[in-house]
C-alpha cells in the first residue's frame, strides 16, 4: 500500500487536470488519481476501482519523470460521474485522497446554456456534495481545493470595478456559468463554516480563481478560449479571404497558462498537507493584461498572418 498522499483530481481530462495531473506525475511524492467523464481522451480506463499497484510510477524522482513523459496521453483515467453521489462516495472511500482538486466543470457556454440543469448540478451541486463528503469521514478529512474562476466577476460591465480584481473584491456574475460558479464557492464556505462551527479544525475549503486559460496540449482550439478565438485568423493562414468582423478592444483578460496554474497548485497542495488550518481564496493568474483585439494581434503575429 501505497505510504505517499494521495492527490484526487476531477476533471483530469480537462485541460487545466491535464497539465496538473502530468506535472504531478513527475513527481514521487504523491499517489495521483485522476478522473474524468464526458471528455476522456485516453483508450483505457477503469469504470470505478483500478488495481492497486502504482508503484512504478513512483519508485524514483528520475523514473516518476521519465513515467510521466511516457505516459501522458496514455495514462488511465477512472470513469466517475459526479452526478452519482452514490458512486463518488464509494470512490473516494476507496481512495482515500488526502486533498481533492475539483476541476471538474461545466465551462461551455453554449453547452451550459442548453443543458442547465445538468450544468448547475455539475458545478455546484456536485461541489456541494464533495464538501459534504470531504466533513464527513469518521476517521480523516481531506483538504478540497475548488476552481473557480475569474467570471464571478462582471469585467467592470455593472459595478464599474474593472480587472485585475483581488480576492476580496465583490463578485457580481453576469451569466450562468458566472453564477454557477460562485455558487460553488458558496456551498464550499457554507459546508465549511458549519464545520469551524462545531469547532471541527480537520478538513479545509480552499477556493482558487483562474482567468481565461490556455495550454500546451489543446486538443482543439475551442477547448481554449484564449486560443478559440485564433478561427478568426485560420481563413487568413489558408488565403481564405474572410469578412471584417467587429473585435473588442476594452476589456482586459489575463490569458495564463494551465502549466503555471498546475504549478501554484502544487505549492497549495504541498502547504494542505502540512498546514490543516490552511483555506481561503485565492486568485492564480497572470499580471499581463490585454484586450481580445491585442491577442488576435499577438497571435496573428506568431502565425505570421
Amino acid at each position: 500500500m501505497s505510504t505517499q498522499p494521495t492527490v484526487l483530481i476531477t476533471g483530469a481530462s480537462g485541460m487545466l487536470g491535464r497539465a496538473l495531473h502530468r506535472l504531478l506525475l513527475t513527481s514521487s511524492s504523491y499517489n495521483v488519481v485522476g478522473t474524468g467523464h464526458s471528455r476522456l481522451t485516453v483508450t483505457h480506463y477503469h469504470e470505478h476501482f483500478p488495481p492497486p499497484n502504482n508503484d512504478t510510477a513512483h519508485s524514483s524522482p528520475s523514473a516518476a519523470a521519465a513515467a510521466a513523459d511516457s505516459l501522458a496521453n496514455t495514462v488511465e483515467l477512472h470513469k466517475l460521474d459526479l452526478l452519482d453521489h452514490k458512486a463518488t462516495t464509494e470512490f473516494i472511500q476507496h481512495h482515500h485522497p488526502d486533498i481533492i482538486i475539483h476541476c471538474a466543470a461545466q465551462r461551455y457556454p453554449d453547452a451550459f446554456e442548453s443543458n442547465l440543469e445538468e450544468s448547475i448540478q455539475l458545478n455546484v451541486e456536485s461541489t456541494r456534495h464533495l464538501a459534504q463528503i470531504c466533513m464527513s469521514q469518521p476517521d480523516y478529512r481531506p483538504h478540497l481545493i475548488y476552481i473557480s474562476t475569474s467570471y464571478v466577476f462582471d469585467g467592470g460591465v455593472i459595478s464599474k470595478e474593472f480587472p485585475p480584481y483581488v480576492p476580496t473584491s465583490v463578485a457580481n456574475p453576469i451569466n450562468n456559468y458566472g453564477r454557477s460558479k460562485w455558487d460553488g464557492e458558496c456551498v464550499i464556505r457554507d459546508v465549511m463554516n458549519v464545520a469551524k462551527s462545531n469547532s471541527d479544525c480537520r478538513g479545509r475549503g480552499i477556493i482558487v480563481r483562474v482567468p481565461l486559460l490556455y495550454g500546451e496540449d489543446c486538443i482543439q482550439l475551442d477547448e481554449s478560449p484564449a486560443l478559440e478565438m485564433m478561427k478568426v485568423l485560420l481563413p487568413t493562414a489558408t488565403g481564405t479571404t474572410i469578412k471584417k468582423k467587429k473585435i473588442d478592444n476594452w476589456a482586459l483578460r489575463f490569458p495564463t497558462s494551465c502549466e503555471d496554474v498546475a504549478k501554484a497548485l502544487k505549492l497549495m497542495i504541498d502547504r494542505a498537507l502540512i498546514d490543516k488550518h490552511f483555506d481561503g481564496t485565492y486568485h492564480v493568474s497572470s499580471p499581463h493584461g490585454i484586450t481580445k483585439y491585442g491577442l488576435l494581434q499577438l497571435q496573428s503575429q506568431l502565425l505570421n498572418v
